[in-house]
């Protein structure tokens, strides 16, 4: 599961370029967006995510003292949640964990025995918080905007 970002703005003649490295911030970028939300209970389409099942609500409850629909029980997926590849013109984030070996007894133990591109192939059907909303668009087009103004004011 991964999500590319293709940059297709036209910035106009101004002769300077973006780097990887430029698209590795936007990157880290959306990767903050997306966590922020998610951890807000909202989707990519800036909706509330739908309810917990009961049985999972309590658990939840149990071990962690609350019930909100936040994607997050130990942190894992969300924090695993990184830039993996970039050039000049796109940047992929993806998830960095596999399984993290026995199942253990807890809520939180199960939880984390669980790979991060696991959880979230699991999650995103029923509570689709990984993509990049019109919103986050629009911060990045703001971001790279900002980056290359900067760039143009060094070379006058």
């Amino acid at each position: 599961m991964a999500v590319t970002l293709r940059v297709s703005k036209d910035f106009g003649p101004l002769g300077l370029h973006l780097t990887a490295q430029d698209m590795h911030d936007v990157g880290d970028l959306l990767v903050r967006r997306i966590q922020t939300r998610t951890q807000s209970g909202v989707d990519v389409h800036g909706g509330s995510f739908r309810g917990y099942s009961p049985e999972y609500a309590k658990a939840k409850r149990a071990a962690l003292g609350h019930s909100r629909v936040d994607l997050t029980v130990s942190g894992r997926m969300l924090n695993d949640m990184q830039v993996v590849e970039t050039t000049d013109r796109t940047c992929t984030i993806s998830f960095i964990s596999s399984g993290g070996g026995g199942g253990g007894g807890t809520f939180i133990q199960r939880s984390r025995a669980m790979g991060a591109a696991d959880k979230a192939e699991f999650n995103n059907p029923s509570r689709e918080f990984f993509g990049a909303s019109a919103e986050d668009e629009e911060a990045i087009v703001a971001a790279l905007e900002k980056v290359l103004q900067a760039r143009f004011d060094h070379q006058e």
